[in-house]
This record gives structure tokens, sequence and C-alpha cells, in this order.
């Protein structure tokens, strides 16, 4: 394992922010960010569908349903009939269908099942199957990208994360859009934020709730004075987690005063070289 220092006061473009908060809903409305070709999440031999076929002009990924659901978006050239779309998984099932009403050329195809599951679509390299008058095509569809972390900030300082929480800014340095989906404390699922995408070379803040919250219910039980190293875990939809540490300082001799100490390090797996 190796471990990447992670500067405290990086910039960031906070027009580019999206917020991956409870409660955000409103301002990530109509954040969407296109497919795009991609070594990261997958073997990088298929890029996005509209670099593929004259069929397809654009797909992007959406937020539909109160920010509880994914969709790709769809459009095809006005130069055919389309008369339906589908995602095959890699094991051959269909794993949605939609059909376009004459004259159409945009539809959306969700990327999660299940009324009240919301299960996303599987890892791996699927298929985009679009037919049509004269139009029967197959192409490869990949997600997956790659995230790294760009700062760690209380909450008193970022107006996304609450006063008692932690926040956690991460970079998309794929290709393709990813969403992130939970937050793990020291091994322990926390909480599952709405879906929110973030676009390639766009930044997203998480929020790690109530983890330097003061109430002394949630205090460690240690002498005066004391640093604990946290792990914390991002999980994405179709993407390696991030995992890092960050090291907190109780202070009992106040009631119980939690802050930030020394800088946050990212835990990365070594890479393994084969010989050939």
């Amino acid at each position: 394992m190796t471990h990447k220092n992670i500067p405290r006061n990086s910039s960031i473009d906070r027009r580019t922010v999206l917020g991956l908060l409870s409660g955000s809903l409103a301002a990530l409305a109509g954040c969407s960010g296109g497919l795009s070709d991609s070594s990261d999440g997958g073997d990088g031999s298929a890029g996005p569908p509209e670099d593929q076929s004259d069929y397809i002009e654009e797909t992007s990924i959406e937020i539909v349903e109160n920010g509880r659901q994914l969709a790709l978006e769809v459009a095809v050239t006005d130069e055919i009939e389309p008369s339906s779309v589908s995602i095959i998984t890699e094991s051959g099932r269909e794993f949605v269908s939609d059909y376009f009403s004459p004259g159409e050329t945009r539809t959306r195809l969700s990327l999660t099942e299940g009324e009240d599951s919301n299960e996303p679509l599987p890892p791996g390299q699927h298929t985009l199957y679009l037919r049509g008058d004269d139009v029967e095509t197959k192409l490869p569809l990949e997600l997956g990208t790659s995230f790294e972390v760009e700062e760690v900030v209380p909450g008193t300082e970022h107006e996304e994360v609450g006063d008692d929480s932690l926040g956690v800014v991460l970079r998309n340095v794929g290709q393709r859009t990813g969403a992130a989906v939970r937050t793990i404390v020291n091994g322990e699922n926390k909480d599952s934020d709405p879906f929110a995408p973030i676009k390639p070379d766009e930044t997203g803040i998480v929020e790690f709730k109530f983890l330097l919250n003061d109430r002394v219910a949630n205090c460690a039980k240690v002498e005066q004075t004391t640093e604990r190293a946290e792990e914390l875990t991002v999980e994405f939809l179709w993407s390696n987690p991030v995992v890092l540490t960050q090291t907190i300082s109780y202070d009992n001799s106040k009631g119980c005063k939690k802050s930030l100490a020394g800088t946050p390090e990212e835990i990365t797996e070594k890479s393994t070289e084969t010989e050939t």
C-alpha cells in the first residue's frame, strides 16, 4: 500500500463543485455528463457510443426521480427513424429498453432498477443496442472512471457541508462521468446519499456526517487530549473506491472538542508490473 499526502488547501474551482449531499438535490437538478473513451474502468477498447456510430449524436448521464436514480440519455440523428434502444448487460440480460415515438430522436434509459432498491447497472462491458428503419447496431457501452482526493475540509469551512461534518473533495481524473454513492468510516457504512454525477475533470464534495460532532456522547473515551486516525472510504457506482486516512484531535478538557490534525493521506494499491 502507498500513502499520498493531500494538500489541505488545494485550489478548487467552485463553479465545478457538485454537491453530493442529502438535501442538495435542488442544486444538482439538471447536472449531466457525457460518456467518454477511457481505459479507466474498462479495457479501453471502446469509445463513447457517439464516437462509434454515425447514428448516435450524444449520450449523457443524468439525475432523475429526485436524485435517487440515474439515466442514460441517448440522442440519435434525424437522418434515421429509430424504433428502440436497449442496454444489454455483459451477461447477455436486457437491463432496460425504451421505444421512440414517431419523430422522436431522444430518449432516456434508466441505469437503476427496482422501485425501492434502485439497484444500479452492474459494472462490466455492456452493449447499447439501437434499432430502427434499416438500422440495427450494437455498440460497446463501458462505464467507470478514476477519482482522486483534492482536499479535506471541516464543515465550518464549506457551505455545502454541515458544521459538525467533514467534507472530502474529489476530482474525476478519468474520461467518463462517475457517481459517488456511499461513505464508510473505519469499515462501518454510514449513509447512502442520492446519486450525483461528477463529470470528467470536475469536482464534487462528499459529506461524512457528524464526524466532527462535539457532543460528549459522540466523543471517544480518551484522556483529556488525544489524536486518532480515521479511515474514510467513498464508494462509487462503477469505479474503484477512494480510501484515505485523516487524523482527528479530541480535546476532552473542553467537553468534547474535535478538530482536524495533520495532513490527510490517500491510500492506493501498489501497481503490479508484469514482465514480458
